[in-house]
């Protein structure tokens, strides 16, 4: 009998003790090799029909042990281009997932985008549960009886090499109610929409500014917003208004908090062009149009057979006059304060002048008077009386008495004047020292101020 080598027995005697599956995982193959890992193709899965639920966690294919796919719709019967809610819950108690592959639900007729992928921790029955959670808005393009069928989702294990578990979840079967036909396509169909948070810049003739606002609402565009502002709007008289802007903004103050998370925020910029001649009646002023935005709400019982509308009143506005008007009119409107200071500044300066020229003028004759006094004989009276008459602003000499009377020489100093120069030259007596006194406190005291000026 022929016997059979050791690795072969072991290897027999390996495959009867071994369970189906080995929990050690197969070694990742290697294509530019032989490759030992042994690659299991699960092929297409067929999909259970649709059925008309909001929760359900049915499906067709193979899940991992343990691990829940759970699928919402929350509108089962929406309104045409009405967006909903749609939500993909995968749960794996024992946390053997290394990946899941999900994509967006589709359908004839349906539009789908992605909201956001959460993945989490969450207390199920005392045991902390891995959660991915995923949501997307859709929206029903189209009425009549819809398909929102779901995407396959791929598993990786923790493990193993390959994915050997795949699980479509069950369709939904929707009822879309259509909207009249006569209503514009571009009408969003919400719970409600909001206008809010309107800015104006700064206005100034001839310059461009700009007009803001908000608008927070479900299923909106920027070309639906733009074509029901541009069916409304008219320019008002001094105004020049550009086409609107329409932008996707992250977190808008518009919206009333029952606004649904499906809503979104969209900001509009209108660009804005003052006039320099004026608006109404020539002022620098003008209304900015109000605004009704038209939609669908589709709680009503026949939506579309009324329309709702979200308001934004009119605003008045005024603007400033140009930078160069208003320069002018700033130096018309000061010229007068101008004036009126400058004729004061003068006033005070000539005023200043004239106080100085007293103040110096009264020094002046004080010092003069001061000096007359201090000389004791006449000569020496007559030398200082004629210093001091030749220092003056408009010098004088003493001998001529007509010409110091038309100076303002009173008659008792022209007469005290006199007698010294008789004292000095027409020799007379020398006086007594208290006749010498009393003509030179007379010269002095009377010495006129008018001359020092």
């Amino acid at each position: 009998m022929r016997r059979l080598p050791c690795s072969l027995l072991a290897l027999l005697l390996l495959s009867l003790t071994a369970p189906a599956r080995a929990d050690i995982p197969l070694p990742k193959p290697d294509r530019a090799s032989d490759g030992l890992a042994e690659w299991i193709e699960l092929g297409e899965i067929e999909p259970l029909p649709p059925v008309s639920e909001v929760d359900s966690r049915a499906g067709a294919g193979r899940l991992p042990n343990g691990v829940i796919v759970e699928t919402e719709v929350t509108e089962l019967a929406p309104v045409q281009r009405q967006v909903f809610l749609v939500t993909q819950t995968i749960l794996d108690p024992a946390r053997q997932l290394r990946d899941a592959e999900v994509h967006r639900p589709q359908g004839q007729g349906m539009d789908a985008r992605p909201l956001g992928v959460t993945r989490e921790t969450v207390d199920m029955d005392g045991r902390l549960v891995d959660r991915r959670h995923y949501r997307w808005a859709v929206q029903a393009l189209r009425g009549g009886d819809l398909t929102l069928a779901f995407s396959r989702i791929d598993f990786q294990v923790v493990g193993l090499a390959q994915s050997e578990y795949a699980f479509v979840p069950v369709a939904r079967r929707l009822e879309v109610v259509d909207l009249p036909a006569h209503l514009p396509s571009y009408l969003p169909v919400t719970p409600d929409l909001a206008v809010g948070n309107a800015q104006v810049g700064e206005l100034v003739a001839g310059e461009p500014a700009s007009w803001r606002f908000e608008v927070s609402g479900e299923g909106l565009t920027a070309a639906a917003l733009a074509q029901m502002i541009n069916a409304q709007l008219v320019a008002p008289s001094g105004l020049r208004l550009g086409q609107p802007e329409v932008r996707l903004v992250v977190d808008g103050s518009a919206g009333p908090a029952e606004i649904s998370p499906l809503a979104e925020t969209w900001q509009v910029s209108l660009s804005l062009l003052p006039s320099t001649e004026g608006g109404r009646e020539g002022r620098r002023e003008a209304e900015l149009p109000g605004l009704r935005l038209p939609y669908v709400d589709p709680r009503r019982p026949e939506p579309g057979s009324q329309l709702d509308y979200a308001q934004l009143d009119a605003q008045a506005v005024s603007w400033q006059a140009a930078a160069s008007v208003r320069r002018l009119q700033w130096l018309q409107r000061a010229l007068p304060w101008l004036a009126t200071g400058l004729l004061g500044a003068i006033g005070v300066g000539l005023a200043g002048r004239a106080a100085w020229r007293r103040l110096r003028a009264r020094r002046n004759r004080r010092a003069a008077q001061a000096r007359l006094r201090s000389v004791d004989d006449a000569l020496a009276l007559r030398r200082q009386l004629l210093a001091e008459l030749a220092g003056l602003p408009r010098p004088l000499r003493p001998d001529g008495r007509e010409v110091l009377a038309g100076r303002g020489a009173p008659e008792t100093w022209l007469a005290a004047v006199g007698t010294l120069e008789s004292w000095c030259f027409a020799g007379a007596a020398t006086p007594a020292t208290g006749e010498f006194v009393v003509i030179r406190e007379t010269i002095a005291d009377q010495l006129p101020a008018g001359w020092f000026r």
